[in-house]
């Protein structure tokens, strides 16, 4: 036999193994009679996505759309089934009532193989019960009504930053804007640290720059991060990491820097910081053990080391400007495009600074409703995590009797369940009276959640919502919205990344309103 019919033959042999190993588990749905969805070879359900050619979002919705009446339906994530859920009642049974079963988010194994997956979003088990409880009293009420005056100072600084930005060309990038805003509160609440981000040239930063690199979107970020999802232990082995080591070193550098200016001693601020070196002065944190329903929880504990420390610190940093950015950029374009909602924003917040003197506190953002519905509508349509993902920690039975095995993935599609019209009536519609009244009541437990839900609920819910509705007020109070020439009404969002996230700037056009001296910040 001829070389050339020996290379041939191998390459035969070659295509026919992968396509048996990548379709070896193509039955999985069939056997359990769950309907699915046909996969192709090697990609299964979600090949636009796994080629970096669409937004998870969109394809999740586009599988979603075939099986309109079904609880839950059959999908393969690459080669392995993976189940997606759609019925509000099965999601809380995986949210909240069997949580124990759904702790984890997918290859929690391979977590402690990166200093960035130690943190609190990655972690699961008995871990992310001691982290969450030694970490939550950061979040309370109170310590935010304590932390709020740091917001403010930031708004101030947002005040002047958009006058200089606007002031020749009336036009602006408004999630570039709205990153160096929640980078600098974040910086300053959580860290104590003057990120002179809203300054001119903020836009590279020290800080600017490493929220640049943790959420970057480029294709290599891309493919590394499906990389590990489908292929963890391959992935670690070839040596390969999802964040670089940079990120590591510049937190290490900076909670050093802040330790030394504190005497490496917890100060009144009461901040992040603070209970960072509470934590940094015990060898272990001790909590509850995460344990089923029913059963007794024992105390465990967890050892406190730089990597953990580091870890919490790029968690704090990361989710607590990205998540609050887009959130506000995308319900000031939504409000562009709406003039009668923007006109009805600007009343409430044009009465709110009449009564309080131009003077911004935290009581007074709970007289806000219409804000709050405006930024609660914009998360419906644009959530931050398009698609949430938890992983069974051991074999489990729904109530309708099937059986999933440990290990295995479930979906959950919130930006497909936020924009069913059975769930929300047009949903493509930016209707902030959804949030209101009656019209919230009527909301179905469980197809609204921008912030998660149940025991894994965002930590930092009450300071995204804090941040974010002050700078709301902070550009309306000013600045009348509209779409900059060439900004379309719609936007993609991009394929490289796990985000829900404009592929294109959000240009608006920002002239200044009536009277606007009048509602000038007190200082």
């Amino acid at each position: 036999m001829s070389v050339s019919a020996l290379v041939f033959a191998a390459f035969v042999l070659l295509v026919t193994y992968i396509y048996y190993w990548s379709t070896r588990k193509f039955d999985y749905w069939k056997r359990k009679n769950v309907p699915y969805a046909k996969p192709v070879p090697f990609f299964g359900n979600y090949m636009r996505y796994i080629t970096l050619q669409s937004y998870i979002g969109d394809v999740t919705q586009k599988l979603c759309q075939q099986f309109p009446d079904r609880p839950y339906f059959g999908s393969f994530y690459g080669t392995e089934p993976a189940l997606v859920l759609q019925n509000p009642e099965i999601i809380k049974q995986v949210f909240t009532k069997d949580f124990y079963y759904f702790n984890s988010r997918d290859n929690s194994d391979y977590n402690h193989k990166e200093v960035v997956t130690q943190n609190l979003f990655f972690a699961n088990g008995d871990k992310w019960k001691v982290v969450r409880q030694n970490l939550t009293p950061l979040f309370s009420s109170l310590k935010m009504k304590n932390m709020f005056y740091l917001v403010e100072k930031c708004n101030h600084s947002l005040e002047d930053m958009l006058d200089k930005e606007i002031k020749d060309l009336q036009i602006i990038e408004i999630r570039s804007a709205m990153i160096r805003y929640t980078l600098d509160s974040i910086c300053s609440s959580a860290f104590g640290i003057e990120s002179n981000t809203l300054r001119e040239g903020g836009e590279n930063s020290p800080f600017a720059n490493m929220g640049s690199i943790v959420f970057s979107s480029s294709i290599t970020r891309g493919l590394k991060w499906i990389s590990r999802s489908m292929w963890p232990g391959i992935f670690y082995k070839l040596g390969l990491q999802c964040f670089p080591a940079e990120i590591d070193g510049f937190f290490e550098r900076v909670l050093t820097q802040v330790f030394e200016n504190r005497g490496y001693k917890p100060t009144n601020r009461n901040d992040f910081v603070d209970l960072i070196l509470s934590l940094k002065q015990n060898d272990y944190l001790t909590g509850d053990g995460l344990v089923p329903k029913n059963v007794d929880a024992k105390k465990v504990t967890v050892k406190v080391d730089d990597a953990l420390l580091i870890a919490q610190c790029v968690v704090f940093f990361g989710a607590g400007f990205e998540t609050s950015a887009s959130t506000l950029s995308a319900a000031l374009y939504e409000l562009a495009k709406n003039p009668e909602a923007q006109r009805r924003a600007q009343e409430e917040v044009d009465e709110l600074l009449l009564k309080h003197n131009n003077k911004l506190n935290y009581d007074c953002l709970a007289e806000l409703p219409y804000l709050e519905a405006c930024m609660n509508e914009a998360m419906r349509l644009y959530p931050v995590l398009p698609n949430i993902t938890r992983e069974a920690v051991a074999d489990y039975t729904f109530p309708d009797g099937l059986r999933i095995e440990k290990g295995m993935r479930v979906h959950v599609p919130v930006y497909a369940i936020h924009r069913n019209p059975d769930n929300f009536p047009d949903p493509e519609e930016f209707r902030p009276e959804r949030h209101l009244g009656d019209a919230k009541n009527d909301i179905k437990q469980f197809t609204f959640f921008p912030f998660g839900e149940g025991p894994r609920i965002c930590i930092g819910m009450r300071f995204g919502k804090m941040q974010t509705i002050a700078g709301m007020v902070t550009c309306l109070k000013k600045y009348n919205f509209e779409l900059a020439d060439g900004m379309s009404k719609t936007v993609p969002f991009r394929s490289t990344t796990v985000l829900t996230q404009p592929s294109t700037g959000l240009f608006l056009k920002a002239t200044p309103r009536d009277g606007w001296k009048q509602r000038i910040f007190a200082r």
